[in-house]
């Protein structure tokens, strides 16, 4: 079988690339392990698929740390903006919620991959299921794709197979397998926006418990890392999106680490300490009788209210009225700072995203393309670029799928040219 682009994986990134190179004029044939597209899409979101954020694309640039240069042109050529519009287009309008994620109005990601899908068959594109890539080789006429039983030709190649995370719904790392033949480098997968192992076993009394606002604060070295947003208490250690994002930045230093990561939670981050005291204070005047548990239940979950008053106190029960001063700066101590040691992150394989991937260094940021070989693009999480919670990654994927699709095309139709 002869294509002027093949592209390897039906994700976010994967679809958008081939939409992008089908409009640009090329014969775009895209290769797919599953047998059906968008397999971790439809997981996304918890099922209701957090497209993209609300921002001007500077604002993703700096969000998106040191990944934002490389990604800066990627990002103009399709903004969070052009994605709203493109499905707004196809009859699915969006919304976007207080902290700025953006969410298909529907709420269901199948509505997301229906209209990907749909559109590439549309234009043209043909889908070819249930084939898993065996090999990617380069010749003088551009590269062969081999799967089983079958040999597909083609003019470029668009590699959009993501990382590692998520295994059962295909993402195994076979990009990275191609890249390297190919002579890329690959930066080590790691485990990226997942929970984090703590050292404490304490916090698996509470799995399950969900704090809505918390702020993390973390030491590496002599910089100071902070997160925030909801939390929650895990079999072994925390989780949630403020845990998710910290997990981002520090994945890469605690590979490294010898000893575990010191981190401190603001529980209550709505008061200041000195308010904090006074309302604890307050509570207890008007509770003199109820256990402190009772009281601390007023701002906390009931269940980690009583795990922060026997850690205060094991030994007896502490009545409201007779919390000593000493005990009360304790406590609001506690909330403020409640300090946890983290020794390493969950399993990759459960990771929302992988931290690795491509080298960037070997990719022309302005067309996806390889530095090392030409005809050869890049898009989506096999690159070594990620964002935080939030829509960050997704959009990551559609911005280098549609600009890896339109420079493949145009690098197609040269070789045409001059055939």
């Amino acid at each position: 079988m002869k294509t002027d682009v093949a592209i390897v994986g039906t994700g976010p990134a994967g679809l958008m690339a081939s939409i992008s190179s089908a409009k640009a004029g090329a014969k775009t044939t895209i290769i797919e392990a599953n047998t059906s597209a968008g397999r971790k899409l439809l997981r996304t979101g918890r099922t209701r698929c957090n497209l993209t954020h609300a921002g001007s694309v500077e604002d993703f640039v700096k969000a998106y740390g040191t990944f934002g240069r490389f990604l800066r042109h990627s990002l103009y050529n399709f903004s969070s903006e052009d994605l709203r519009g493109y499905f707004a287009h196809h009859n699915l309008k969006t919304k976007v919620e207080k902290d700025g994620c953006v969410f298909p109005i529907t709420e269901r990601a199948g509505d997301v991959v229906r209209i990907l899908a749909d559109d590439a068959r549309r234009l043209s594109v043909r889908f070819l299921y249930g084939r898993r890539v065996q090999s990617v080789e380069k010749d003088q006429d551009g590269f062969i794709l081999r799967t089983d039983g079958e040999k597909i030709t083609a003019c470029s190649i668009i590699i959009a197979t993501g990382g590692v995370t998520w295994p059962h719904t295909g993402s195994t790392g076979d990009g990275y397998k191609f890249a390297q033949a190919l002579g890329h480098t690959i930066v080590e997968p790691k485990a990226c926006l997942t929970r984090l192992i703590t050292t404490e076993t304490w916090p698996g009394q509470l799995a399950g418990v969900g704090v809505r606002n918390v702020i993390i604060t973390a030491k590496t070295g002599n910089r100071k890392l902070c997160t925030s947003g909801p939390m929650m208490f895990t079999h072994d250690g925390i989780g949630g999106p403020a845990i998710f994002d910290l997990s981002r930045l520090i994945t890469d230093f605690l590979s490294n680490a010898t000893q575990p990561i010191k981190i401190t939670i603001d529980m209550i981050p709505a008061y200041q300490a000195e308010e904090l005291d006074r309302e604890i204070v307050s509570l207890c005047a008007k509770n003199p009788q109820k256990e402190l548990s009772g009281v601390l239940a007023r701002l906390l979950p009931h269940s980690l209210a009583a795990n922060i008053a026997r850690r205060l106190n094991p030994s007896a029960i502490i009545p409201a009225g007779q919390l000593q001063k000493h005990h009360r700066r304790q406590l609001v101590e506690m909330l403020k700072k409640l300090p946890l040691s983290i020794k390493a992150t969950g399993p990759i394989a459960e990771a929302t995203v992988t931290r690795g991937g491509v080298s960037t260094d070997e990719i022309n940021p302005k067309t996806m393309e390889s530095k090392l070989c030409a005809g050869l693009f890049f898009a989506g999480e096999v690159v070594n670029v990620d964002g935080s919670c939030g829509g960050f990654n997704l959009q990551i994927a559609f911005s280098t799928g549609c600009l890896a699709g339109k420079m493949a095309a145009e690098h197609a139709q040269r070789n045409r040219r001059r055939e």
